[in-house]
């Protein structure tokens, strides 16, 4: 979830919200010159970033018009400024991936063109806000503080404003509470110079923002509600969701439940017109409170649902693997560059030293062929990070896919209850269905975790699936006694799907006294655990849900997790499914691994 209120994107023109009679000009000049021409490719980026914000459907066709204008016409510096725009409009929506890709071709392209200091420092200042969303900080301030350095040495207010704003933003996630409100205030008193209303409204969110972190509660209310007023003068909806959000978020804090509610209702209906994926998930999360303190448990759980699925599909650990490569890929072509470059100059060394005597000329080849091997040298190592990274970052993501897919079947399963049962049972429910979300939460997140504890996890989940079904199975652990849970290592949650799928595949209604057992067993370096059921089977089971014999999505992420283990650390782990002539047997071999 996007943390940032706002941190501001450069892009084409200083006509980011402009007033009626500039977006008059600005749509005039596009309809007037259908030339395909520079200067149309100009008024398209000029009227994509007018629209960015309000209508990115609209931006995104006007951009693509003008990158396709740009190639016919073989203009680098329109194919330049187009990927930085259609950058912004990913941006906005979110999409950080794609954001980073364009923002990078940008780069590529801008390497060719003459006087490219400020458009790289828009570039780097855009990169920044990616970095900051991902709480990479460090790397953000770097980015922004170039930004501020070249503005302040061409007298660009403007930019000025962007670098305090998006250095004040940062400061105040890093919990430098005043010197982010410091930047802030410097960018207010330009921005009013300046007469803008859009970074006026931009910044007076953001300064909201910290005072709320300073739990200066009044202030926070006023300088959101300033932002509100002025985002329908300027006719923001981005800008007036992000206060209505916030504004929602603040009542929760002041116990003011009613109006919460009104604000996230609102901030809603904005987030989902411009299709604003994190603001719509901070309003299901207000939400949620406001029917819990209402005793509301039914749209409670349906607003708790939707802000889960909302906001995990916002950024992941999937996505921040693969912005980490698509970062290490572009410094990887940077290096390949600059490399090729060298080689050149060797050759014209080289050449030049033939002319001169061959005592040069054998002095060039030798420097030339260290050169390489030291280049190559570099190069392998570079690979090998790359590749352990690759599968680090990958197996994050797995772990992460984990959490939204086991809490998205639970909440279906008390969803089902709900409509089965009373209130009162239904709440006692949803407590052990906390508990072992906490559980859950602590844990996933860990690479491995001790076999005890994820016992524990996995009882407290048969419980509570167990009394849903009212009682239709029963379970038992075994541990060989060759394997002691208080000291034995194992990735957390890694049997869950294959018991999940016991109870509602093999178990389900199709059979009563029905029967899990867990077990783990140690044989030679390697632990196997297993999970048998006495149930009706892979075969029956197909049979009785034809319309839904899809392999389970738990399962498919647990042997692709167990693929990459294998890889990392060069083991032989496998998953094996044995049909038995009654029920259904899965044996995981994992490497014995031991905390100490």
């Amino acid at each position: 979830m996007r943390h940032l209120l706002l941190c501001l994107a450069i892009s084409f023109s200083c006509y980011t919200y402009a007033q009626e009679s500039v977006k008059d000009s600005i749509f005039k000049n596009l309809e007037t010159h259908v030339t395909k021409d520079s200067t149309r490719v100009r008024h398209l980026i000029n009227a994509a970033n007018y629209v960015t914000y309000n209508d990115p459907n609209h931006a995104f066709s006007l951009v693509e018009e003008a990158l396709k204008i740009s190639s016919e016409i073989n203009w680098t510096k329109g194919k330049a400024f187009g990927l930085r725009q259609m950058g912004v409009v990913y941006y906005s929506l979110s999409d950080n991936f794609n954001a980073m890709e364009a923002f990078q071709e940008a780069l590529k392209t801008s390497s060719t063109m003459p006087n490219n200091k400020l458009f790289d420092a828009s570039l780097y200042n855009n990169l920044g806000n990616i970095y900051a969303d991902l709480k990479l900080f460090e790397k953000a301030l770097t980015n922004y503080n170039k930004l501020l350095s070249i503005a302040k040495q061409s007298n660009r207010k403007e930019d000025q404003i962007r670098a305090l704003v998006n250095i004040g933003t940062v400061q105040i996630e890093k919990n430098l509470v005043d010197e982010g409100i410091m930047n802030l205030d410097n960018a207010l008193v330009l921005a009013t110079e300046e007469n803008n209303d859009f970074y006026i409204a931009a910044i007076l969110n953001n300064l909201g923002m910290a005072y709320k972190a300073k739990k200066d509660y009044s202030k926070s209310t006023n300088h959101y509600k300033r932002a509100l007023e002025l985002s329908d003068q300027i006719k923001s909806k981005y800008t007036q969701a992000t206060a209505l959000n916030s504004l929602g978020k603040i009542s929760i804090l002041l116990e003011d439940y009613e109006s919460a509610k009104t604000f996230s209702t609102k901030g809603l209906k904005v987030a989902q017109e411009i299709e604003a994926i994190e603001w719509q998930a901070d309003a299901w999360e207000t939400l949620n409170k406001v029917y819990e303190y209402d005793n509301d448990h039914i749209e409670a759980l349906i607003a708790y649902k939707n802000h889960i699925k909302l906001r995990d599909s916002v950024i992941s650990e999937e996505k921040i693997a693969e912005l980490t490569r698509k970062e290490m890929q572009f410094k990887i072509e940077q290096q390949e560059t600059l490399a090729n470059a060298e080689i050149s100059r060797q050759k014209l060394i080289r050449n030049a030293s033939l002319l001169g005597g061959s005592g040069l000329a054998l002095a060039s080849i030798i420097s030339f062929i260290l050169y390489r091997r030291k280049r190559d040298a570099i190069s392998q190592k570079k690979e090998a990070q790359f590749n352990t990274k690759v599968a680090d970052t990958e197996l994050k993501a797995l772990r992460a896919q984990m959490n939204p897919h086991f809490i998205f079947n639970s909440l279906n399963s008390i969803n089902e209850y709900v409509s089965k049962n009373d209130i009162e049972s239904a709440t006692n429910y949803l407590t052990k269905f906390s508990k072992l979300m906490r559980e859950t939460l602590e844990k996933s997140t860990e690479s491995e975790i001790l076999l005890e504890e994820d016992i524990q996890i996995l009882k407290t989940y048969m419980d509570i699936e167990n009394k849903r079904t009212n009682n239709n199975f029963t379970y038992s652990i075994i541990i060989d006694d060759a394997i002691n849970p208080e000291n034995t290592l194992i990735p957390p949650m890694i049997l869950q799907p294959f018991v999940e799928n016991s109870i509602i595949h093999g178990l389900g209604s199709f059979k009563k006294n029905g029967h899990i057992t867990i077990s783990y067993k140690k044989n030679e370096n390697m632990m196997i655990c297993s999970v048998e059921d006495n149930g009706i089977g892979r075969k029956k089971s197909s049979e009785l849900k034809a319309n839904h014999n899809k392999q389970s999505l738990g399962m498919t992420i647990t042997k692709n997790r167990i693929d990459i283990l294998n890889k990392k650390r060069n083991t032989n782990g496998s998953v094996n499914i044995i049909d038995k002539t009654d029920g259904t047997k899965i044996e995981i071999k994992l490497p014995l691994t031991l905390a100490y």
